[in-house]
């Protein structure tokens, strides 16, 4: 699954001006270890934007390390030019892929 951070115009956000992109598939046990750290499974109960945009703005103090190790190369400039609603997609993305592994490693693949 490809993940991607749009960096926005510090003038126009509606304007990107460049683009992150990254393969779920090559992420590090670091990178899988601080996702659960910030998306709280247990009190997820639906999964949907405004969950998910509450999991993102609690863990903001772990955020830039962790958008660093999974964009390589984005700064912290950059970071503060994402749309919320970029993160939000993001961080669906990765609660998709975190599913989808743990599934996996317990046998409850679903074809």
């Amino acid at each position: 699954m490809e993940l991607i951070l749009n960096i926005c115009d510090k003038k126009n956000k509606n304007k990107i001006v460049k683009k992150y992109k990254t393969e779920t598939v090559d992420f590090s046990f670091g990178v899988v270890e601080d996702v659960l750290n910030i998306l709280d499974f247990d009190s997820m109960k639906t999964g949907n934007n405004k969950e998910i945009a509450v999991m993102v703005v609690k863990a903001a103090g772990q955020l830039k390390p962790f958008l660093k190790e999974l964009f390589p190369g984005v700064t912290d400039e950059e970071i503060r030019c994402v749309q919320m609603s970029n993160l939000v997609t993001v961080f669906r993305g990765l609660v998709q892929y975190a599913t989808q592994e743990l599934n996996t490693l317990t046998g409850d693949e679903k074809n």
